[in-house]
C-alpha cells in the first residue's frame, strides 16, 4: 500500500507543479508598460488613449513600444472614445472650439486622415460591418453608412438601450436594469435578452463567445454557459476584442506593475500541457486501476477465508466441537476398547466351555433315553445303569476340560 500511495502522490504532485506554473502562466493576462483609457485592436495594430487626452498606438506584438500620435493639427481638446475595423481608427473628440467631431484615420497610421462633424454631442462610437454609430448621454443614436465621407446622419428612435459594444453583425447594449442584450447592426430587430445576463458586453469571440464586466467588476465570458475570466484581482474598466489576432486587450481602474494595460489570447491554446499532463494523468489511473484489482483480489480471498470459517462454526455448532473433542474421542475410543477386549474374553471363555456345556446336555439326553427304553425291560436296574453311565460321563467331561485348559 504504501508504494501505491507514493507513485499516486509522486505523479499527483507532478500534476500540480505543471498546473501551478505552465497552466497559470497561460490563464495569466501579460502586463503590457502604459496607461490606458482603453485599447482597442484591428488587423496587427492596437490603439489607446489615456486620461490626459494623448493618442497611442502600438504594432503587434506589442511589448509596451508605444508611439503617441501627434492630432494637435485637428485641435484636438478631449478624446471621449475610440474604435477601429479592419482598415480604420475612429477617434471621437470635441475640438478646441466644443464641437464634437470624428477623425478617421487608417490603422496603420499611414495615409489620409478625415475629419467629420458630427451633429449632435454624442460620446461614444461603434463600428459595425455597413455603419458607424454614435450615441450620447441620453442614449440618443445615429448612424452613417461607411466610410462617411459624405456624411448622412441618421438618426435611430431608440433610446431604451444603452449600446457598449459591436462587431459586425452586432449592437450590444444594456437596458435601465443592466440586462444584457442584442440587436442587429440596422437596429430595426427589437432589442433582445442574451440569456439571464447582467453588465456590459465588450465584444464577441470567433467562435462567438461573448467577452463583459459584470456589475461587480468582475469580467466573464459566456457562450452559452457563464465563467469567470481570471484579472489577478485587479478590477477591469474596459475590455475588447481581436478576432483577427485571437486577442484580448484590457484596462484596469487599478494599475499593476507595469501599468494598467494588459493582453492575453482569448482561448490560450493547452495543448503543450495536457500533452504533458496526459501521460502522468494516465500513469496515476494505472496505478488506481492495480490497487483496485489488488483490492478486490485481496477480498476475494478474505470472502473465501469467511466462508470457510463460517462452515467449519457451523459443524464445530452441530456436533459440538470445541477444543476437547479429540481428548474426548481418544479417551472414548480407549474405553470402547476395552469394552471389546472384555466381551471378546468372556466370547472366548464362552467358547471354551461350549463343549462342556454340549456334553452335559448329551449326557442328560443319554441317561433320559436310558430311562425311557430301559425301565419297562430292566425294571429297577435301570437305576444303576444311568448312575453308572453318569458318573461315566462326568468323568469324561472333568478328562475333556482338563485337555482344553
Amino acid at each position: 500500500m504504501a508504494t501505491f500511495q507514493t507513485e499516486y502522490e509522486t505523479s499527483t504532485n507532478a500534476i500540480d507543479s505543471i498546473v501551478s506554473t505552465q497552466l497559470s502562466s497561460v490563464l495569466n493576462w501579460t502586463g503590457i508598460p502604459g496607461n490606458l483609457m482603453k485599447a482597442s485592436s484591428a488587423s496587427g495594430f492596437v490603439w489607446g488613449y489615456n486620461a490626459g487626452g494623448s493618442v497611442y498606438t502600438c504594432q503587434l506584438p506589442c511589448t509596451g513600444n508605444w508611439n503617441e500620435v501627434d492630432f494637435r493639427e485637428y485641435q484636438v481638446s478631449r478624446v471621449l472614445d475610440l474604435t477601429t475595423d479592419q482598415t480604420n481608427l475612429y477617434l471621437l473628440y470635441t475640438n478646441l472650439a466644443g464641437s464634437t467631431s470624428l477623425l478617421v484615420t487608417p490603422i496603420t497610421n499611414q495615409g489620409t486622415r478625415t475629419v467629420i462633424a458630427l451633429p449632435f454631442s454624442a460620446i461614444t462610437i461603434f463600428s459595425t460591418h455597413t455603419y458607424i454609430w454614435a450615441q450620447d448621454v441620453s442614449n440618443n443614436k445615429q448612424r452613417c453608412i461607411k466610410p462617411c465621407n459624405m456624411p448622412n446622419w441618421q438618426i435611430s428612435p431608440d433610446t431604451a438601450v444603452t449600446i457598449t459594444s459591436s462587431d459586425d453583425e452586432m449592437l450590444y447594449g444594456k437596458d435601465s436594469s443592466g440586462r444584457v442584450m442584442q440587436t442587429d447592426e440596422t437596429l430595426q430587430s427589437p432589442w433582445q435578452p442574451i440569456g439571464q445576463l447582467h453588465g456590459t458586453i465588450y465584444g464577441k469571440g470567433s467562435d462567438g463567445t461573448l467577452y463583459g464586466i459584470d456589475p461587480s467588476q468582475n469580467a466573464f465570458q459566456y457562450n452559452g454557459t457563464l465563467s469567470t475570466i481570471y484579472t489577478g484581482g485587479l478590477p477591469p474598466s474596459n475590455l475588447s476584442v481581436d478576432n483577427q489576432s485571437s486577442q484580448m486587450w484590457m484596462t484596469t481602474s487599478t494599475p499593476g506593475n507595469l501599468g494598467n494595460i494588459f493582453t492575453r489570447l482569448q482561448k490560450p491554446d493547452y495543448s503543450s500541457i495536457m500533452n504533458t499532463i496526459s501521460p502522468i494523468d494516465r500513469t496515476r489511473d494505472k496505478i488506481v486501476d492495480t490497487l483496485e484489482t489488488k483490492f478486490e483480489q485481496q477480498t476475494d480471498v478474505m470472502i473465501v477465508n469467511k466462508q470457510v470459517n463460517d462452515i467449519i462454526t457451523f459443524f464445530k455448532k452441530i456436533f459440538n466441537i470445541d477444543k476437547d473433542t479429540a481428548k474426548k474421542a481418544n479417551a472414548q475410543a480407549g474405553h470402547i476398547g476395552e469394552n471389546i477386549r472384555d466381551s471378546q474374553k468372556q466370547l472366548d471363555q464362552i467358547s471354551s466351555i461350549e463343549p462342556i456345556i454340549f456334553g452335559v446336555i448329551l449326557l442328560l439326553l443319554i441317561v433320559a433315553l436310558i430311562y425311557i427304553v430301559g425301565s419297562s425291560i430292566l425294571g429297577t436296574y435301570v437305576h444303576s445303569i444311568a448312575l453308572v453311565s453318569i458318573g461315566i460321563g462326568i468323568l469324561f467331561l472333568v478328562n475333556f476340560s482338563s485337555s482344553i485348559k
